[in-house]
Order: structure tokens, then sequence, then C-alpha cells
């Protein structure tokens, strides 16, 4: 049985399905859950070049990213998991290197199950945008359990989502 998990957190609804998923693993484990969010920092100053603050961009970043953790680790503590910890990072690329950092701290951390979200992206959206697991699936070594939201980004239900 699993004694350590790790999940990745984004914020998305897609994310929601993999924490419930790890949760009901660890509550039942007894295993430690460790929450992951990385901030892409690249991201932000490329899209706010000379527009606006990225200092106070990144800040917020963290702090969104913090905002994300500390929920889920009420939702894991209020489901059974008494051993939780969360972890923010970032990468300073973005793309690839979020999915190495996130390999890399759960290889780091000793965990025996990393668990993510897909976004279900499908034909050109997939191409142009690529997939977040394929790229952890290419790297890591660590067994992966892959949620996918039944309500996937390319569904209507999906769409209409704030």
């Amino acid at each position: 049985m699993y004694r350590h998990l790790t999940v990745a957190l984004d914020g998305s609804h897609n994310a929601r399905p993999a924490l419930i998923e790890a949760v009901r693993l660890a509550a039942a484990a007894k295993a430690r859950l460790s929450l992951v969010h990385v901030i892409s920092v690249h991201d932000f100053a490329v899209d706010s070049v000379g527009l606006l603050d990225v200092p106070a961009l990144q800040a917020e970043a963290r702090k969104q990213g913090q905002g994300i953790l500390d929920e889920a680790r009420a939702y894991a503590e209020q489901h059974g998991v008494s051993e939780v910890s969360c972890h923010l990072l970032e990468s300073a690329q973005g793309g690839v290197e979020t999915a190495n950092l996130l390999v890399d701290f759960a290889a780091g951390a000793a965990a025996d199950l990393l668990v993510i979200g897909t976004h279900g992206h499908r034909g050109w959206k997939h191409l142009l945008l690529g997939s977040f697991a394929e790229s952890v699936l290419r790297r890591t070594t660590l067994p992966l359990l892959v949620v996918r939201n039944p309500e996937d980004d390319d569904s209507p239900a999906a769409a209409s989502v704030g």
C-alpha cells in the first residue's frame, strides 16, 4: 500500500478530482500527503512585459498558490489525512520545467505515488498546448495516477464554467 503520495494542484477544475482521489487513497492507507503547487514565474514575466508590475504579479501568484494549498490541506484533513504538507515551487521557465520540478520534488520527497489531474485536451488543442500529464509521464519513474475530470476542457459544460 502507498505510504507517501504527492499530488499536483494548479487550482483548475481538473485538479479537484485528482485531489479527491489522492485524499481517498491517503486516508485509506494512513499515508502522508504532499500537496504541490508550481508557479511559473516566466509566464508572469512574459505576459506582463512593460504593462504591469511583475514583482507584484509574482507576489500575487504566490499568494494564490498558497491559497490553493491551504484549501487542499483543509480538505485533506477534513477527510481523514493526518499528515499533510504543502509545497509551493517556482518554475523560472514554465512548460516542461514545471513538470520536471514536480517529478524531482516527488522523487526527492520519497513519494511512492504521484497523482495529477488532466485537462483532457484533444486534437488541435492537445497539439498546440501540449500535455502536462504527458510531460510528467515521460519524466517520472514513480507510479503515476492520472485522474481525468469527467467534464474535460473541451466539453460544453466546462466551457460554461467561469
